[in-house]
């Protein structure tokens, strides 16, 4: 499965970008980072399951689909990217792509980028929308969640674990997992709880069809909805409300790579 990204909204610079993705003016204009060899072939396994693996030269997706590729690229969830053409949801590729030498994975990113511009005709702009959100307050009664001191950072026991229906934190602070209940949701939430510590806690729901972020089984099929487990399990509260938030907006994409 496509690797957890640690930041929950990245924010843009507004304007709108050619068929370039660096537009930029001739007196600062520069060479896109590119890979210096890049194979993508369309993944006839029939599989459902993404797998990737990086290196320091290395970038491989193998049964990764389009719009997986585009938010991996620009550190995005689904929800931060507009008009999106179904009809190029139909296809998976395998991807091989390498470095001319060590490169980062913010770099690999950007080759990334760049590779979906001039291989898939990626065109967007990017502009601000009111997109339907969430707001985390403390509920009446306060939160349920116990509050840990003197928290080890190192330790391979701190941080949270998720599947399907089931968040688990060890000793963190809130936006170490709002991501998680983000991704959980399909949309963005904006932390207004006031907690400032780092708690320990076990979050369980039973997920409808919306909400997918494993392939597993909730833990209780007939438990509470999301919305009643965060009331009743951790003392918070789910509002709903629009959020404002700069949208990756596309405005062409090619449903078939260009050869290799």
């Amino acid at each position: 499965m496509l690797a957890k990204n640690a930041m929950f909204i990245r924010k843009f610079a507004a304007g709108i970008f050619s068929v370039a993705l660096w537009a930029q003016t001739p007196q600062t204009a520069s060479a896109p980072p590119r890979f210096a060899s890049a194979s993508i072939v369309r993944d006839a396994s029939g599989h459902n399951g993404i797998w990737n693996k990086f290196d320091p030269v290395v970038m491989i997706w193998t049964g990764a689909p389009l719009r997986v590729l585009v938010q991996a690229a620009f550190s995005l969830r689904s929800y931060q990217i507009a008009n999106w053409p179904k009809s190029v949801d139909s296809e998976q590729w395998n991807i091989d792509a390498r470095s001319e030498g060590p490169s980062t994975g913010r770099e690999k990113y950007a080759m990334l980028q760049t590779l979906l511009v001039e291989r898939f005709g990626l065109q967007f702009h990017r502009e601000m929308r009111d997109v339907s959100g969430y707001i985390l307050t403390v509920a009446k009664n306060g939160p349920k969640m116990e509050e840990v001191k003197d928290v080890d950072l190192k330790s391979s026991r701190v941080g949270v674990t998720n599947g399907r229906g089931r968040i688990l934190g060890k000793g963190v602070a809130m936006y170490d997992w709002l991501d998680f209940l983000s991704g959980a949701l399909g949309c963005p939430i904006e932390d207004r709880t006031g907690l400032t510590g780092r708690y320990n806690f076990l979050l369980e729901w039973s997920p409808d069809e919306t909400q997918s972020n494993s392939e597993s089984e909730p833990s209780d099929p007939n438990g509470p909805s999301i919305f009643a487990a965060i009331q009743g399990q951790l003392g918070l509260r789910l509002q709903a409300k629009k959020v404002p938030m700069q949208m990756l907006v596309i405005d062409h994409l090619n449903r078939l790579a260009t050869a290799n």
